[in-house]
């Protein structure tokens, strides 16, 4: 190798600056789409919140209706035994 050959440079500086600037706008490109990747999973978390809390709203909304159920229930099917009852106890009383 002689020496001009080993002294020669792979890109001009103008290349270089080029190349940096092209990094630089990369770099600002992916923090910006960081920024909104961020936001986006902020709101996620907080649509999950609110999901998570009309889960429990719905859930004690049917526990509640399936009791109601229950008890009227109860009392159709005990309702005519009960009044039986009653009604036996005021005859022989």
């Amino acid at each position: 190798m002689d020496g001009k050959q080993s002294n020669r440079e792979w890109y001009t500086n103008k290349e270089l600056f080029e190349q940096l600037n092209a990094m630089q706008q990369d770099f600002t490109s992916l923090r910006h789409e960081m920024s909104e990747t961020r936001t986006m999973i902020q709101r996620y978390n907080g649509l999950r919140e609110k999901v998570d809390l009309v889960e429990k709203k719905i859930d004690y909304i049917e526990t509640k209706s399936e009791g109601k159920n229950a008890v009227g229930t109860a009392i159709r099917e005990w309702g005519g035994w009960i009044f039986a009852l009653v009604s036996a106890l005021v005859y022989f009383l």
